[in-house]
């Protein structure tokens, strides 16, 4: 046996092995296997032209986030093909985004705010963004037969088919969890975007008010990945993150939306009004990150695992 292939027993010795708590390997396999079955199930929706095709398209955009983050927090444990690799999904995500950014601009012209505003503007605007979206979700349906998402479609189905691993996998994954969450939670605790005042007024402001939000995205799912193993308190903890995630996502849409018109516009003093809206609780949320205490219950939250879950551990999210 060559060291290629008794490497590769090895590894899948880790995810074989009795254990009354499952591994980090073991995990990491069933976690990245539910992800991709669930884009799988997208990505079929979408070349076969199904009705809802069009919300598939953003669902395919959250599972690559989702497998993202996946990456993020098990990359010290796992050996990743360069399909798998960050900036690679990156780059597939980022397309998909911009498509999804003009169907919510959409949506947020169908609101009842704009009432008074000329009709014209809005007809205007509204079709131009139209047309913007038709050619984005072109360019995103071209995107599940470009090359690269070819690459990283085959990368995935190896992995989960032929798993490699490094020693760190081997390791029970409750008394792992700590060491795994924490890197995430200091990030998000170490985002720029804490310190901006109760409303932003630049644009450098604003960009960092936007990468807190992606930071909460990241934050959430990976809390969810390992919610099974918590109690109550997480899943209060993430339905938290969610709603500060929509909360900064209500701001940063709204801001793109405004970067689209003249400075004179009639829609201008509105979006105005909208954005302070979307940050009127802004303040609070800064006072509970930012207290030293509560950061500190946070991290001590995450040794709790094992002590108020139920039952066997199932994934989520």
């Amino acid at each position: 046996m060559n060291a290629i292939a008794a490497e590769q027993k090895s590894e899948h010795s880790i995810l074989l092995a009795s254990s009354p708590s499952p591994t980090v390997a073991a995990w990491a396999h069933q976690l990245l296997s539910q992800q991709w079955q669930r884009l799988q199930k997208h990505v079929g929706r979408v070349l076969n032209q199904h009705p809802e095709a069009a919300e598939s398209l953003h669902q395919i955009r959250v599972g690559l986030r989702r497998i993202g983050t996946w990456v993020e927090v098990f990359q010290g444990s796992v050996r990743l093909p360069k399909p798998l690799k960050p900036k690679r999904l990156q780059k597939l995500t980022r397309t998909l985004g911009q498509q999804r950014d003009l169907d919510v601009l959409l949506e947020i012209l169908q609101e009842p705010y704009w009432q008074g505003i000329p009709a014209a503007e809005l007809e205007e605007l509204e079709e131009d963004l139209r047309q913007c979206q038709a050619q984005a979700e072109k360019r995103s349906r071209r995107i599940l037969e470009d090359a690269n998402f070819q690459e990283f479609q085959a990368a995935c189905a190896e992995w989960l088919e032929h798993p490699r691993y490094r020693p760190a996998a081997q390791l029970p994954l409750q008394e792992s969890l700590p060491h795994l969450l924490a890197p995430l939670l200091a990030a998000w605790f170490l985002q720029p975007g804490w310190r901006i005042p109760s409303f932003p007024e630049t644009e450098s402001q604003a960009k960092q008010l936007h990468d807190l939000r992606k930071a909460t995205k990241r934050l959430r799912y990976q809390v969810e990945f390992f919610a099974p193993f918590y109690g109550e308190t997480v899943q209060e903890w993430i339905k938290t993150l969610k709603g500060l995630q929509e909360q900064l996502g209500r701001f940063n849409d709204l801001q793109v939306l405004q970067a689209k018109l003249p400075a004179d516009s009639a829609l201008q003093p509105r979006l105005r009004e909208q954005q302070e809206l979307a940050l009127q609780d802004w303040p609070l949320q800064q006072q509970r990150y930012r207290n030293p205490a509560d950061q500190q219950r946070l991290y001590q939250l995450l040794f709790s695992a094992g002590e108020s879950s139920n039952g066997e551990a199932q994934v989520v999210g």
